[in-house]
């Protein structure tokens, strides 16, 4: 009886464990989809409704070392966008009441995601795969996605866009086409810091306005987006955390993103079965 009680104590301390370490992601795109809607697997948002044809089922991130992040146990695809002259994205429900866009330009989060960018065909494109705001960003909020300065990929940089205020670049990079690469900011009341591959960049300090009515949370693109401003390439493993996230935090959370998930699952199996074990010795 004492071994059951024991295990199950520490069956129960690991799923508290578990469910703590996720308590903050409000947001999560795997990009596993076969076909159709693309689901947010927190189940804190409206199934992604396509727009144009993005490509399901595509090479997702292997297993391999990407600067600070080991991918170790990768699992699921990815979608491919593109190219950045078609709409080919997701829109997140019908109006802009969801988690992410709930998020006020005073409060603090965490964006990231794998990119795969192809080459563009001309300088000056960005590669934006999640944004809240619409056209001509008269409906304010913000976007985020890879910037690339050069068809080559050199020379460029992270970028999160406050709609109708500024454009925010981190420091510029070397990136190469059909390469996978994790990008991620972090948001606190206006102070941004940008990690490429889980190394941390540089900084900003510019707010965001908060959305209008007419905003939209898209995965893939953005809402009226013009040539320069749509993805073009792969995309994987998008997350949005509620709070600012460390290096570590976000290194773990990019890897888990394009990983089997996380056993929690089979931690609630063994809290039924210990407790099913305790009512037996009992009985």
């Amino acid at each position: 009886m004492n071994f059951i009680r024991y295990s199950c104590v520490i069956v129960f301390v690991l799923a508290f464990a578990v469910s703590s370490a996720n308590a903050a992601l409000v947001g999560a795109w795997r990009q596993d989809e076969a076909s159709g809607s693309l689901i947010d697997s927190t189940g804190g948002h409206p199934a992604g409704v396509p727009t144009g044809t993005p490509t399901y089922g595509q090479a997702g991130v292997p297993n391999g070392t990407y600067g600070a992040i080991n991918v170790t146990n990768a699992a699921g695809t990815a979608i491919e966008y593109g190219p950045s002259t078609v709409d080919e994205f997701f829109t997140v429900g019908s109006d802009n009441n969801n988690p992410v866009m709930n998020l006020n330009a005073t409060d603090a989060f965490t964006v990231m995601g794998w990119v795969n960018p192809t080459a563009p065909t001309a300088a000056g494109r960005t590669y934006r795969f999640l944004s809240t705001g619409s056209a001509a960003g008269a409906d304010r909020g913000w976007g985020f996605g890879l910037r690339l300065n050069n068809i080559t990929g050199a020379g460029s940089a992270i970028r999160f866009t406050n709609y109708g205020i500024a454009d925010n670049d981190s420091s510029v990079f070397d990136v190469t086409p059909g390469n996978w690469v994790h990008i991620a900011a972090t948001y606190n009341n206006g102070q941004i810091s940008y990690y490429l591959n889980g190394n941390p960049l540089d900084s900003d300090t510019s707010a965001f306005g908060n959305e209008g009515a007419a905003g939209r949370l898209v995965i893939g693109g953005r809402v009226g987006g013009n040539d320069t401003d749509q993805m073009n390439g792969l995309v994987d493993g998008v997350q949005v955390y509620n709070q600012v996230l460390t290096a570590d935090q976000i290194r773990q959370a990019a890897a888990a993103s394009v990983s089997v998930p996380e056993p929690s699952t089979m931690l609630i199996l063994g809290v039924a079965g210990c407790l099913a074990l305790a009512r037996r010795q009992r009985a």
